[in-house]
């Protein structure tokens, strides 16, 4: 039961960061009042046209969420910090890949966004097992 509440948490807190985070980014970087958020072209066109440091909030939103989830959710579980944060990390680049697959991004902002995912997670695992000592499992 804890490790099956301590992933739902760790996914709580995971969504929380990536939501507050690209808040953050839309408040500066502000779309336009009529962009349709249904109309994937025109989606897709707005994308091409952003700044650098739009892309930088959603980049960092994916990797805190991914790595204050994880953490979260492996200090919970107290065990198999590796695992629990994997399931955070999943879940987000479940998330981002969906996204990626449905509006075209830049090359660069993908592939940085699928690494971040993957760095973040595992150092979620590291992070809480350190944290541990070596008492936890991984």
């Amino acid at each position: 039961m804890r490790r099956i509440a301590a992933g739902l948490i760790g996914i709580m807190i995971a969504l929380v960061l990536v939501m507050v985070i690209e808040s953050i980014g839309h408040s500066i970087y502000p779309p336009p009042a009529d962009l349709d958020l249904n109309d994937l072209e025109t989606l897709a066109a707005h994308i091409e046209k952003l700044p650098l440091g739009a892309f930088v909030f959603v980049l960092a939103a994916w990797a805190l969420g991914a790595y204050g989830g994880g953490v979260v959710a492996g200090v919970i579980a107290r065990a198999r910090p590796f695992l629990m944060a994997s399931i955070v990390g999943g879940l987000i680049m479940a998330g981002t890949i969906a996204q990626l697959v449905l509006i075209p991004h830049p090359l660069w902002f993908s592939v940085t966004g699928i690494i971040a995912i993957v760095v973040m997670t595992l150092l979620a695992g590291v992070t809480v097992k350190a944290f541990r000592g070596k008492s936890s499992e991984s």
